[in-house]
């Protein structure tokens, strides 16, 4: 399998995320809906690969951040 997925930062939202627990280990969270991709199935036969099947992705969840301590 190959995923390749984008997200665009700009379309995205900044969350300030506090754990159930009300730590805050999660410093500058971006997330978002709006990812877009092409997931790609591949069979293995022998020593090469022969593509079985290619997906488009939408709405795709993303998120990006940096874990403090």
């Amino acid at each position: 399998m190959e995923t390749e997925v984008h997200c665009l930062k700009k379309d995205m939202l900044f969350i300030n995320y506090e754990s159930p627990d009300g730590q805050k280990n999660h410093n500058h969270l971006w997330n978002g809906g709006n990812g877009w991709g092409t997931i790609k199935l591949y069979d293995k036969k022998g020593d090469e690969l022969a593509l079985v099947d290619e997906v488009e992705a939408t709405h795709i969840g993303c998120e990006y951040g940096e874990y403090g301590e």
